[in-house]
């Protein structure tokens, strides 16, 4: 009798399985739209600006983040995004930004451009 029921057990859940497979005809796609940011300009000595994606409405989380792994800034941005590095010191920075369950990184660069035009 335990090996019937164990066997109907069975024979029950692969059928389910298999039948939800075939009525499913899209597959779930959980990266429809990646969530990207793009920093400007990536060299700067005063402030960076955040351009995101245009459906992105919700307010962004940011952390900026030194060589040695220290957070230098973390606060919510909503509408401005435009953020003052006037006063960090001249060096790269990770800065990472979390919007709803997304998350993305990007690097900028604190200082004068290396171009000199004479």
């Amino acid at each position: 009798m335990r090996n019937l029921l164990l066997s109907l057990f069975i024979l029950f859940s692969t059928s389910v399985t298999y039948s939800n497979v075939i009525h499913n005809s899209n597959p779930v796609d959980f990266n429809d739209e990646v969530f990207s940011f793009i920093i400007k300009p990536a060299i700067t000595s005063d402030y960076i600006t955040i351009v995101t994606n245009s459906k992105i409405k919700q307010s962004l989380v940011i952390k900026i983040i030194d060589n040695s792994g220290f957070i230098r800034v973390e606060k919510e941005l909503h509408l401005n995004r435009q953020i003052d590095v006037s006063e960090f010191k001249k060096g790269s920075y990770l800065i990472k930004i979390y919007s709803g369950n997304n998350m993305a990184v990007q690097r900028f660069y604190k200082g004068r451009d290396g171009v000199h035009v004479k």
